[in-house]
């Protein structure tokens, strides 16, 4: 795995030091280990898609059955 920089990265110092909470549920659709951790693609209620790391996700016991649809090519 080859590490690249992201391109036109802003650094928001508006919201560093900002508190929040993510309580809904979500489905993982894509994963990532990098040297950092892991990342992973969720998809909220809403249908929205975002990248977090693992430790924001909580885990439950099992798969979202309704989150077993095909999602094409998710390698980037």
């Amino acid at each position: 795995m080859v590490w690249s920089r992201p391109v036109n990265v802003k650094k928001r110092e508006d919201l560093i030091r900002r508190t929040g909470t993510l309580k809904h549920k979500v489905t993982i659709v894509d994963a990532k280990e990098e040297f950092h951790g892991v990342d992973v693609k969720v998809r909220d209620f809403r249908g929205e898609e975002y990248w977090t790391t693992l430790d924001d996700v909580e885990l439950d016991n099992e798969k979202d059955p309704a989150g077993t649809e095909s999602l094409g090519d998710t390698n980037g």
